[in-house]
């Protein structure tokens, strides 16, 4: 009898919540009215017709697929609007890359950062060899925002001239790559690729702000 009664009032319980929680009124905690992380807390004026995000370019959600990834990359949206040889670029490609993926890929992108190890992280690809280095641009954007894999998604930690500006990074890191030691860890800062001196790194804030398209203030 106490088992019946138990189970009644568990499933009493939770028709009685779920009838509740359809009430929006009642259903609050469940959708709460604070602001989620990156939220823009300023919501946009009656009428208004949306033309652009202070986050830059919204692009709408990508699985981290093979499939989705390519399909990224094929599409409108997979064209790189930074120039190769763009200094502030590649500038704050270097900040972005050394922040976010030196630690698994290593300072020169060959997959020996000091995460990855028999007692760490198993295993980092080489970005300066096939297949990485087949890659088209979009793909290689579509990684970083998406994920795949091993790989976690950085779409939430960056912008998107950030990630174009990673990707123009990762590729001056291929086109050094046949002057830099193979697979071998760096053993001091020269170890490091180089970029010309017009492409001396600058402070990250200034990089986006005094050069990059206003899109990314």
């Amino acid at each position: 009898m106490l088992a019946t009664a138990l189970a009644l009032g568990a499933a009493g319980c939770t028709r009685i919540d779920n009838a509740l929680a359809s009430v929006p009124f009642l259903s609050f905690m469940r959708n709460a009215p604070s602001f989620d992380p990156y939220e823009a807390p300023r919501p946009a004026p009656p009428g208004s017709v949306p033309f652009n995000s202070p986050a830059g370019e919204v692009l709408p959600p990508m699985p981290g697929t093979e499939v989705a990834l390519t399909a990224f990359a094929a599409g409108p949206h997979g064209r790189n609007p930074l120039a190769a040889d763009d200094s502030a670029a590649l500038a704050l490609g270097e900040v972005m890359y050394n922040r976010h993926c030196a630690v698994c890929h290593g300072d020169t992108g060959q997959g020996n950062g000091p995460a990855v190890g028999p007692t760490k992280f198993p295993f980092a690809p080489n970005l300066t060899a096939s297949p990485t280095i087949e890659r088209p641009d979009g793909y290689i954007y579509a990684i970083i925002r998406a994920g795949r894999g091993l790989m976690p998604s950085y779409g939430a930690r960056t912008r998107h001239l950030e990630r174009w500006a990673m990707v123009n990074y990762v590729k001056r890191l291929q086109a050094l790559a046949p002057s830099l030691p193979a697979q071998l860890p760096p053993t001091s800062p020269t170890d490091r690729p180089t970029l010309p001196q017009d492409t001396a790194r600058p402070d990250t804030a200034a990089a986006r702000r005094d050069t990059l398209p206003q899109e990314n203030r």
